[in-house]
């Protein structure tokens, strides 16, 4: 058991080196995503969702998100010592916007004969770590093994002929098989009445480490089918908006600037990667607080029937999609105060300042 729970360590360490130098990145941008609900028609209507500004910034704010396979690419190389022009190359060939529309048109794929996954990898992480972990075997071995005089060209070729289809056919069907197995859970909660709403709130962090947002995406767009979503984008908002006040209760045992506009991103734009993996995966009390505050939360919206009607951000005005045929904003405004009530004074009593 010892020596699982010091893989687990390793494992959680590792991706926690390789996703920290982009938080700057994540930060500026979801604060951007912050000013832009406050500035838009949300809030002070200062600025219209069809002025160019607006437009601009919204657009800028989604390339912070939807380019991190790139940006963990290159954080990545280094935390495994290996070439980082490459691994950006690695990170950017499953964005490249052929691809990205053929996805889109779900035609099929396949390269050396492997069938290609039509998955999308816009905002990922752990494919990119993954991916960028492999790449470093194979790219070392052919610097260590190949004769010098034709390291130069054959290195770098021959780590992007390989690469090639483990990133489009080994991890890509990775991705969509648990991706299709979360949306089978997702399902499975739903039928199960309030104590299914707590366990999906409670997960939602993990689901978010494990980089299966595309699928907990694909699942809400299944239940919005149907024009009601009893159970996952509430829980989505109250899981950032407790996130936020963890993160909360953290700034004011510690007091650093990052970790209040993490808590602000989180709760406010709805943004939750800076406060989840720069500060509360650092933090094995403040995760479980999370975890606990989300039951809480979840199981009150739950008993109460709180329901999306629209999608909206995952921040705090994500509650205006709970106002519906069946109104159930005000059950939805004391599930947040619950979860968020919870979480913040665990996390306040249980931390230590520099744990």
């Amino acid at each position: 058991m010892e020596k699982f729970k010091n893989i687990i360590s390793k494992i959680l360490s590792t991706m926690i080196e390789c996703i920290v130098p982009n938080i700057p990145i994540m930060i500026g941008v979801g604060m951007l995503k912050v000013a832009l609900i406050i500035l838009g028609p949300l809030v002070l209507n200062i600025l219209s969702e069809s002025s160019d500004t607006y437009i601009v910034l919204s657009f800028v704010a989604d390339a912070g998100y939807y380019f991190m396979p790139i940006y963990t690419a290159v954080s990545s190389a280094d935390v495994f010592k290996t070439n980082r022009y490459i691994a950006a190359l690695t990170g950017a060939m499953l964005l490249s916007p052929t691809f990205v529309e053929l996805v889109n048109s779900n035609t099929p794929l396949s390269v050396f004969g492997l069938p290609i996954a039509s998955t999308s990898y816009a905002n990922q992480v752990i494919s990119s770590i993954i991916a960028i972990w492999i790449m470093s075997l194979i790219y070392n071995f052919l610097d260590t093994h190949l004769h010098e005089n034709i390291r130069p060209i054959a290195v770098p070729l021959l780590t992007i002929v390989l690469m090639t289809p483990i990133a489009f056919c080994a991890i890509g069907p990775l991705g969509v098989f648990l991706g299709n197995k979360l949306v089978d859970l997702i399902m499975m909660l739903k039928n199960l009445g309030p104590i299914g709403n707590a366990i999906m709130c409670a997960i939602i962090p993990f689901i978010t480490i494990a980089g299966l947002g595309g699928a907990n995406l694909s699942a809400m767009l299944l239940l919005a089918s149907s024009g009601v979503d009893p159970i996952l984008f509430y829980s989505n908002v109250l899981y950032n908006n407790i996130l936020g006040f963890v993160t909360l209760a953290l700034y004011l045992k510690d007091h650093q600037a990052e970790t209040l506009a993490s808590a602000i991103t989180a709760a406010i734009g709805g943004t939750s990667e800076p406060a989840l993996f720069g500060i509360v995966m650092k933090d094995f009390k403040a995760l479980m607080a999370l975890v606990i505050g989300g039951f809480c939360g979840g199981l009150y919206a739950g008993i109460c029937g709180v329901k999306s009607y629209a999608m909206a951000s995952f921040g705090t005005f994500g509650i205006i999609t709970t106002i519906g045929p069946d109104s159930s904003i005000f059950q939805a405004a004391i599930a947040m105060v619950i979860g968020c009530f919870v979480g913040f004074v665990l996390t306040f009593i249980t931390h230590r300042k520099n744990d």
